[in-house]
């Protein structure tokens, strides 16, 4: 699966201003007053950090043209094609950080001061999107 055209968006929403990830938690047993009180909104705290995606370049190569490998012979067949290539003549404004340069990630060592037991939660929320989503791609792959 090629980085660039994966969905790496786990959390429901990001509030830069505050740098903080919003997703949707379930209330533990005997935390819910009222029955609409089951969800509630958990605050994750973020830093940045240079993006994964793009390096820090703020652009990539458009995945159409790349994300299934490309071989010498690609380039020895079109001369033409190599030098765009490198040029960056196909290159898109990054998919994950849109530009910036930089990617909002969790900030781990603010969640575990503020309380293990929710870094846990959240290390385990992420690890189930993520295993989802490969298992999404591979179905999509095989026809499933």
């Amino acid at each position: 699966m090629d980085r660039r055209e994966q969905n790496n968006k786990w959390y429901k929403s990001f509030n830069e201003r505050d740098m903080v990830f919003i997703i949707d938690r379930e209330a533990k047993e005997g935390e819910a007053i009222r029955e609409e009180d089951e969800w509630y909104e958990m605050r994750i705290p973020a830093e940045y950090e240079v993006c994964g995606t793009c390096d820090g370049k703020g652009k990539h190569v458009n995945p159409s043209i790349d994300s299934q490998g490309l071989s010498r012979e690609d380039f020895d067949d079109d001369p033409d094609f190599e030098e765009d290539y490198f040029a960056g003549k196909y290159d898109v404004t990054c998919n994950e950080c849109n530009g910036k340069r930089v990617s909002p990630v969790v900030n781990w060592a603010a969640l575990e001061r503020k309380s293990k037991e929710d870094k846990k939660y959240v290390e385990e929320f992420i690890e189930e999107f993520y295993d989802y989503e490969r298992t999404c791609y591979m179905e999509r792959k095989l026809g499933c």
